[in-house]
């Protein structure tokens, strides 16, 4: 059996904004990567597989660089 330890939740949470950030710049990458070489990017709502045209990526990624 393996025993149980004590989980210090707010380092967690405080270890995982490095993360988060270096997931989101990985997808900004990925953005702008489809955008030079113009294709779509793929990705999912409700449910469903999409594709992100260029264009609305450019746009998508003119927001979120604003947002940071």
């Amino acid at each position: 059996m393996t025993d149980k330890k004590n989980v210090d939740l707010e380092a967690l949470i405080q270890r995982g904004d490095p993360v988060t950030a270096a997931i989101r710049q990985g997808g900004l990458e990925a953005m702008k990567r489809c955008i030079q070489a113009g294709v779509p990017m793929v990705g999912h709502k409700n449910g469903q597989v999409i594709r992100i045209p260029p264009e609305e990526l450019a746009e998508m990624l003119k927001a979120a660089e604003a947002e940071a």
